[in-house]
């Protein structure tokens, strides 16, 4: 795919700019004003960092595993670094999350893909989990490509059915499995081994009284 891209100094949020853009869209933006995660949280965002936002086709049943087509991608553009990731796509270094992805459907059957990455600074009060950034020590533009290029890759392997070599790159760079962790669900807390990241991109977590839960989506915290 050969992405068209668009160029802000400033929008409230790239991927809501992107909503209403075609399939092979990009928006990215020097700043923004109202940068959010999942479920609604804050994604602070100042100058010099990278906020990106990549239209691509849904994939029917196969449109949830993007978020891990996403998180291979971020890793991959990184590979200068010492990156890994925490399911199902937080990207970390030296332990913090440099990373974020936020996945969003629009109306005209696409996904935007929305990606935040901490290239010269990050938030350090009242953070859920550590954070860490690049330092500066990759230019944007540089990042712009190789992130690019990786999600291109990764998505056309995604849509030609083969999440297997997904699966397999995920695998390789994931942190907390065959650990004890713990998943904060929207009522419970579920602590237990991270036995599998499944073919289906579900966590699979066995409990200390051998109870196997099948998870889809969670705040994962590392032991």
């Amino acid at each position: 795919m050969k992405w068209k891209i668009k160029r802000f100094e400033q929008v409230q949020s790239t991927n809501e700019s992107a909503k209403s853009l075609p399939v092979g869209s990009v928006v990215i933006a020097g700043c923004q004003t109202g940068g959010r995660g999942r479920y609604g949280r804050v994604w602070t965002s100042p100058k010099g960092n990278l906020y990106l936002s990549a239209v691509v086709s849904e994939l029917g049943a196969q449109t949830p595993l993007l978020a891990f087509v996403a998180g291979v991608a971020v890793i991959e553009a990184l590979s200068d670094f010492p990156v890994y990731l925490k399911w199902p796509n937080d990207i970390l270094l030296n332990g913090g999350k440099i990373a974020g992805i936020l996945l969003e459907k629009t109306e005209d059957r696409s996904v935007v893909i929305g990606i935040g990455i901490n290239v010269v600074s990050c938030p350090k009060e009242n953070m859920m989990y550590p954070t860490a950034s690049l330092d500066n020590k990759i230019s944007l533009p540089d990042l712009e490509e190789k992130l690019l290029n990786a999600l291109n890759t990764n998505v056309d392997l995604l849509a030609q059915g083969h999440f297997d070599l997904i699966r397999n790159k995920w695998i390789k760079k994931a942190v907390g499995l065959g650990k004890t962790i713990e998943v904060h669900l929207p009522k419970q807390t579920i602590r237990g081994l991270f036995k599998e990241f499944s073919p289906q991109g579900e966590l699979i977590l066995e409990t200390p009284d051998k109870i196997v839960h099948k998870i889809t989506a969670g705040d994962v915290f590392l032991i």
